[in-house]
């Protein structure tokens, strides 16, 4: 077992960083302040900067951090969708396994809705942080290489691979992102069961028709 020091120290850092992506989702990377993020870690105003050094330093590691729980999260979901793509033949439809990728990327984005927003705060800031990191998700990209590399095999389309991300991404990310706007408008909430099912199958049917399958 690690010492205790050692266990203190690592919950201390996970509570940190659990505050940080809240007030960077919140006020944005230039409103964020350590000062504000030690308040809501529950620490004292110069923790943060012990563990991380810099307000970017941290920035950094609450990015790193989404990409792994993103990376963690969408392996399993697109598991099944690679295993159809390199079968001869398979017991399961390609409707069913590309419901599981599509259904396990919305759990991620529902369940970590600050991811959503560090997104879109870096989309208006021309991705500045974003382009720093190093080693970003690609689970997504190799699930689809792979199904365009076996397209023919399957009957499917010689599909573009940037456009089926796009079109995955594009309608996942939206009742997320505007979860307080057109959503609640339109008397949505993004996390109903019920809206959850109509917007997977639906988000299915667009990329079963650009991968050319109905």
């Amino acid at each position: 077992m690690a010492p205790p020091r050692r266990r203190d120290a690592e919950r201390t850092k996970r509570a940190i960083l659990d505050a940080a992506e809240q007030v960077f989702a919140d006020e944005g990377y230039d409103a964020a302040s350590l000062v504000t993020i030690g308040e809501a870690a529950g620490v004292s105003r110069a923790t943060p900067s012990y563990f991380f050094g810099s307000k970017e330093e941290l920035y950094r590691s609450v990015l790193e951090r989404l990409h792994a729980a993103r990376t963690a999260a969408l392996a399993p979901a697109f598991a099944p969708l690679v295993a159809w793509a390199e079968a001869d033949e398979s017991r399961e439809s390609l409707r069913v396994v590309l419901r599981q990728a599509v259904a396990g990327y919305l759990d991620f984005l529902i369940r970590r809705p600050t991811y959503v927003d560090l997104i879109e705060r870096e989309a208006l800031a021309r991705g500045e942080h974003l382009a720093r990191l190093q080693g970003e998700s690609t689970v997504m990209e190799d699930a689809f290489a792979v199904l365009r590399r076996r397209a023919r095999a399957h009957g499917l389309r010689n599909f573009d691979v940037a456009q089926a991300i796009l079109s995955l991404v594009a309608l996942a990310y939206m009742p997320v992102a505007h979860r307080d706007t057109f959503l609640r408008r339109h008397g949505l909430a993004y996390d109903d069961p019920r809206f959850l099912r109509r917007h997977t199958d639906y988000i299915v049917d667009v990329l079963l028709h650009t991968l050319g399958a109905v």
